[in-house]
């Protein structure tokens, strides 16, 4: 019940941000309360909003909603305070592409129903409510007086777990060196904290009601950490579990660590059911339990003349590592399709110098206010540790060994995980080691039976036309496992496609190497991804058109080709490409004549693709030209299940002539929404429309995935939650 309430909430942002979104991009007056404020991955100032009035030309709206303004790092702003300002709204965000991050949805998880740029801020007052977000900045800005600016945001990583300010290249060394879970706040930083008040419990036993002051002293201590830390998960659940062993060894009272466990989980999915499918409450408590389950069983390994000394405490520390990295295994590759195996040897090399660092650090943070001068002198060690820890991160998530990429995610490994983990755990009680190992095994013969029917059904030509805006990139994957890609987006000063889609979008599928790359002409819109995909790929040849083109993006990709040994090929009408013997592409043009016309685009590289009975037909930018060229030669030969429609959409392309040859099932047009040329043009739709059964535009779906058995082509629905 409390499930569905939580979820009626997201629902209910969800249809406010509908609402909020019919005034995307114009400007509205706000009045609300700041609730949190830091810095996005792009280092521009975000602060989460409470409004409590809109103020759209001359309407009023006394709606209360969240949202997310984004600004200049310069903004005064604190959490806690009441703004006036006026604000850009933004058009609420959706997933553009199989591979992105579903940004919209993470809004909407979080109660945030618009996001917007705050353009200017008509006045400041100090709330009327305090809490902890208010008092969580400060100890923030604490942290940026004490610390030097490059060490700053790793200390309001570590101490706070607030992660705003650490640059995505920090991130992603702290993830694949095994440690990006010192930077997620959490009960290895809880001990920290309570460490020091553990030892002096003896102390507390003799004085009269000095339990109910430890623990009294106890509970402040935790919830003061826990709101300086944003009451996160990891941090709520630690310090419910450290307040009940405590209050359990202050009292006598019975101290079973997994039944805490269970109970600490329960009581904060009794406060906030919805935690329950957010990765940070999975990746807390799974890793809680393991080591309670496993560590012991794996600590007996340890010889016994080692195993309660120095020795073994050290040995401990990495068996710790490795059975929580390890353990996690399923998780991680189910999310972030990599995996640590430098996990171990980070960890022995940070731990002990944290378990100085987050108290010691803490403190100072918090006392800065009182004698910063005197914080300035004591500060030196921990600044040290935060350095030797950055050092340890960088150089082991910089290397590549650090980390496998693994592209699995199957139920049956996650139910293999779990039998594993309770058959060690209960691997000296034979009544129940026998019905978990059997439990085990017929779920190794579960995944086993999976993998098999999936590499079966693998056996499908999946096409997927990417969203790259006012541009085209198409991703072939065929049925024998080959990958190419037509065209590889736009390039502007700013950003490109390779950078910005392409490369993320084969990281994510673990694509490594590209068979065979076609691009259909020079214009930069085709080619724009190019060097970067030469840089960090492996190419295993380019067919291009044979239009030279006079242009520096041109000139760069084709030296990076020639620097890398990358074959560059120039076919022909009438040729055939042999990448996968699985299917046939046939070269349809241009046609060997030697024609050089002012406009490239009807110099295009056009080619039909086919697989058993189905076909789809990429005719680049070719227009009234050269299609006219490809309707009088070929005629019904053109005619094809997929027709990726010519120049996105324009007017000069997808002509009469050619598409009464064509007649599709499916017509795809790739272009961007907002866009100077005006496309898709209004005759090209209508004729679209008539000769084409089913019409996809990458401007109103985004990326459009379609699937063929080799006996007929459907559409795979890509935005389903799992489906990748």
């Amino acid at each position: 019940m409390l499930t569905l309430l939580h979820d009626g909430k997201s629902r209910s942002s969800g249809i406010l941000a509908e609402t909020i979104n019919l005034f995307a991009w114009e400007n509205i007056h706000i009045e609300g309360e700041v609730l949190q404020t830091g810095v996005s991955g792009s280092g521009r100032a975000v602060q989460i909003v409470r409004v409590e009035e809109s103020k759209l030309q001359e309407n009023i709206w006394h709606q209360t909603y969240l949202i997310r303004l984004y600004g200049e790092r310069d903004t005064e702003i604190f959490a806690g305070q009441s703004i006036k300002g006026l604000v850009r709204l933004y058009e609420f965000p959706e997933r553009r592409n199989p591979h992105e991050f579903d940004y919209g949805g993470w809004l909407t998880r979080q109660g945030i129903s618009a996001h917007g740029e705050l353009v200017s801020i008509f006045s400041v007052a100090e709330g009327s409510s305090g809490g902890w977000s208010r008092y969580r900045s400060r100890v923030q800005a604490n942290v940026d007086r004490v610390f030097s600016g490059d060490q700053a945001p790793m200390a309001k990583a570590l101490l706070l777990g607030f992660k705003g300010d650490l640059t995505p290249e920090i991130r992603e060394q702290f993830s694949r060196s095994g440690l990006s879970h010192i930077m997620a706040v959490s009960g290895l930083h809880v001990g920290f904290v309570v460490a020091p008040f553990w030892l002096i419990i003896p102390w507390f036993w003799s004085i009269r009601y000095g339990k109910w002051v430890g623990l009294m002293m106890l509970t402040l201590l935790l919830f003061g950490y826990a709101g300086l830390t944003g009451f996160s998960a990891s941090v709520s659940r630690a310090s419910l579990m450290a307040w009940l062993i405590t209050y359990g060894k202050l009292f006598y009272k019975v101290r079973n660590s997994i039944n805490l466990t269970a109970v600490a989980a329960c009581i904060l999915l009794m406060i906030h059911p919805v935690q329950l499918k957010e990765i940070g409450f999975q990746l807390s408590f799974s890793a809680v339990f393991i080591i309670l389950l496993v560590l012991p069983e794996v600590q007996r390994l340890i010889p016994a003349n080692y195993r309660f000394g120095k020795k073994g405490a050290l040995i401990s520390v990495v068996l710790v590592s490795i059975v929580v990295q390890a353990g996690l295994f399923p998780i991680l590759v189910w999310y972030f399709g990599e995996f640590s195996i430098a996990g171990p040897i980070a960890n022995a090399l940070v731990l002990p110098v944290l378990s100085f660092t987050v108290p010691a650090g803490l403190l100072f943070a918090i006392l800065t206010p009182v004698n910063e001068g005197m914080i300035q002198a004591g500060i030196l060690p921990v600044q040290y540790s935060l350095e030797w820890i950055q050092w340890v991160a960088s150089a082991i998530g910089s290397r590549e060994e650090s980390f496998i990429a693994v592209n699995i995610r199957s139920v049956w490994l996650l139910l293999i995980w779990f039998c594993l983990i309770l058959f060690i755990s209960t691997i000296r009680l034979p009544s129940l080691r026998f019905k978990w190992l059997i439990l085990l095994l017929i779920s190794i013969n579960g995944f086993l039976i999976e993998q098999t029917v999936a590499k079966k059904e693998g056996q499908v030509l999946k096409v997927t036309f990417l969203d790259v805006g006012q541009a085209d990139a198409v991703h072939i994957r065929t049925p024998g496992g080959k990958h190419i890609l037509s065209d590889a987006g736009r390039w502007s000063p700013f950003s490109n496609s390779g950078e910005r889609i392409l490369l993320p979008y084969f990281r994510e599928k673990g694509i490594t190497r590209l068979d065979a790359v076609i691009l259909s002409h020079p214009h930069a819109d085709h080619i724009g991804g190019m060097p970067d995909l030469i840089r960090e790929m492996e190419i295993g040849v380019i067919y291009q058109s044979d239009y030279d083109y006079e242009s520096l993006l041109y000139r760069t990709y084709m030296n990076l080709a020639r620097q890398n040994n990358i074959t560059v090929k120039k076919p022909y009408a009438g040729e055939m490409i042999e990448i996968d013997e699985s299917i046939r592409l046939f070269v349809l043009g241009p046609e060997n004549n030697g024609r050089r016309p002012s406009n490239p685009n009807n110099r295009s590289l056009v080619f039909r693709l086919e697989y058993g009975s189905t076909s789809f037909l990429f005719t680049g930018d070719a227009e009234t030209d050269q299609e006219r060229e490809l309707a009088l030669r070929y005629g019904e030969f053109l005619n094809t299940d997929v027709y990726k429609a010519g120049h996105h959409g324009s007017n000069t392309s997808s002509t009469e002539l050619l598409m009464q040859f064509v007649k599709p099932e499916y017509t795809v047009a790739s272009l961007a929404f907002r866009n100077q040329f005006r496309h898709p043009g209004s005759d090209a739709v209508t004729r679209i429309q008539t000769y084409s059964e089913k019409q996809k535009f990458t401007s109103l779906s985004g990326a459009v995935r379609l699937i063929s058995d080799g006996n007929s082509v459907s559409k795979n629905q890509w935005k389903q939650a799992g489906v990748h």
